[in-house]
C-alpha cells in the first residue's frame, strides 16, 4: 500500500471510530435518561453504586458496538465500490457478509434488548471484551480492504 493509500485507510478508520463513539455515547445517554425516568416513576429504589456500574457496562458495550456498526458500514461502502468497479462474485458475497454482521451488531446493542424488555446480564467487563476483539478485527479488515 502507498503512503497516501495508508493515510487515507488510517483517515478513513479515524473518522468512523469517532462517528460510532458519538453515535454510542448519544444513545447511551438517551436511553439511559429515559430509563431513570421510567424507574423513578415506577418507584424502584435508587442504589448509586449498582446504577453507576450499570450504566458503565451499558455505555460501552454501546460505543463499542456503535464502532463497530460505524466500521461495517464502512467496509460494505468500500465493498459495494469495489464490486461496482469489478463485477466480482466475491465482492458481492463479501457485501453479504458484512451484511450478516451488521444485523448481528444492531441486534446486539444493549438498547435493542432493553426495548423488547430484557436488561443486559451481569457479565460485568466480559460481556464487552467479545465486541472489543470484533472491533480490532474490523480495523484490520477496513486497513486490509483499502489496499
Amino acid at each position: 500500500m502507498s503512503e497516501n493509500g495508508r493515510k487515507k485507510a488510517f483517515a478513513l478508520i479515524v473518522v468512523l471510530i469517532l462517528l460510532g463513539t458519538v453515535m454510542g455515547l448519544a444513545m447511551s445517554y438517551v436511553s439511559l435518561k429515559k430509563g431513570k425516568e421510567i424507574a423513578e416513576e415506577r418507584g424502584h429504589p435508587f442504589d448509586k453504586r449498582m446504577a453507576r456500574a450499570f450504566a458503565l457496562r451499558y455505555t460501552s458495550s454501546i460505543i463499542v458496538i456503535s464502532i463497530n456498526i460505524m466500521l461495517l458500514i464502512g467496509l460494505l461502502w468500500i465493498y459495494m465500490d469495489t464490486y461496482s468497479k469489478t463485477n466480482s462474485s466475491f465482492m458481492l458475497g463479501l457485501m453479504f457478509f458484512i451484511g450478516v454482521l451488521l444485523i448481528q451488531s444492531l441486534l446486539s446493542l444493549p438498547l435493542v434488548h432493553a426495548m423488547f424488555g430484557y436488561t443486559p446480564s451481569g457479565l460485568g467487563p466480559f460481556g464487552v471484551i467479545p465486541y472489543l476483539f470484533e472491533t480490532m478485527a474490523l480495523v484490520i479488515l477496513t486497513a486490509l480492504s483499502m489496499e
